[in-house]
């Protein structure tokens, strides 16, 4: 491009380079996504009012020039990036071309307002997707792990693999891995179950992993942290529709709990089409959730592609309850007032 955007930068770097999202977990984004912010279209998948972009970049032929780029962008109500951020953003870019000092370089890509630091679960899926995509060795706890999460040696001991022994593993799994891995879940204890769900949820899994996962959720119904996680890690699969009894049964019960409301509504907004589980999602929302956390989730749905309309839909409801009822005009009130005050 000829004036400075963001496109324009990774451009004139002159480096290969993959776009990521990491609001909720590690997903690839399409090259020309940036193009696409820098013309004003909405960010893919924004989630709480941001866009959670990684930019990972890489010079075949000078490996210490590769950079990782963690930017928060904030989002207006449409899901686009602020005229601000994306100029203070560019800038700084274009900037850390002309420096020749490494610090400074570093300093202009990640010492500003919109970078964000992942926690160690997504730094491990993000880091094992990087040693991948350059096919470059994966870390020295993948064997370890491999023998323990297929069994291929009994005597592997679970405390000395690693997390990203993990998120080495399940970034490498073929599906035939996957579908083994599948026989494998009932006989994992509850520590190593969390760590490798949190990692298979960075990633498309095999049907029979899936459906694995679910018969485990519902095996034990009390276990509420395994169904969680089962939950997760299904939420990026082409078959995630198979979760969605265990969903509505959930939502059904006397009580689903907050954090899995958190689940449904950042990994499973598609289901939010269907009206009426709409209401009980948002009516459990309403009971559970602070007016602040129901506004920013509130917000964070409106962004999701289809569910503009949502406020309006759930006041038209014929089941509308009055706790949703009330959350809905404390927001709106809210809102009233930020604009009377702007």
């Amino acid at each position: 491009m000829n004036v400075p955007s963001l496109s324009g930068f990774l451009a004139l770097s002159d480096a290969q380079y993959r776009l990521f999202d990491l609001g909720t977990q590690l997903r690839p984004l399409p090259d020309d996504c940036l193009a696409g912010l820098d013309q004003g279209l909405p960010y893919p998948h924004p989630y709480l009012g941001y866009g959670w972009l990684v930019i990972f970049s890489w010079h075949p032929q000078a490996s210490e020039q590769n950079s990782l780029w963690f930017l928060k962008l904030p989002l207006d109500e449409q899901g686009i990036v602020s005229a601000a951020a994306h100029g203070e953003l560019v800038n700084r870019l274009y900037r850390s071309l002309q420096t020749d000092d490494p610090q400074e370089r570093q300093r202009l890509l990640s010492d500003h307002l919109y970078h964000f630091k992942p926690d160690a679960e997504k730094m491990a899926a993000l880091h094992a997707t990087a040693t991948h995509l350059l096919a470059l060795p994966a870390s020295q706890y993948l064997p370890a792990a491999k023998d323990f999460l297929l069994q291929t040696k009994a005597d592997t001991d679970w405390q000395a693999i690693g997390l990203q022994g993990i998120a080495d593993f399940v970034i490498r799994a073929s599906e035939a891995e996957l579908n083994q891995l599948a026989a494998r879940l009932t006989q994992l204890a509850e520590s190593p179950f969390i760590a490798l769900t949190g990692q298979l949820e960075h990633r498309s899994l095999s049907r029979s992993l899936v459906t694995a996962l679910v018969a485990k959720a519902q095996s034990d119904p009390m276990q509420i942290a395994i169904e969680n996680a089962c939950l997760r890690a299904c939420s990026q699969s082409a078959n995630a529709n198979l979760c969605q009894p265990l969903i509505d049964s959930r939502l059904s019960g006397p009580e689903p709990g907050l954090e899995f409301l958190l689940i449904v509504l950042s990994r499973y907004t598609a289901l939010l089409h269907d009206s009426d589980r709409a209401v009980l999602v948002m009516d459990r929302l309403a009971q559970l959730a602070d007016a602040d956390g129901f506004h920013r989730l509130v917000t964070h749905l409106v962004m999701q592609p289809g569910l503009a309309q949502l406020i309006r839909t759930l006041l038209g409801h014929q089941h509308l309850t009055p706790a949703l009822a009330n959350a809905i005009a404390r927001l709106v009130q809210t809102q009233r007032s930020r604009h009377v005050q702007h």
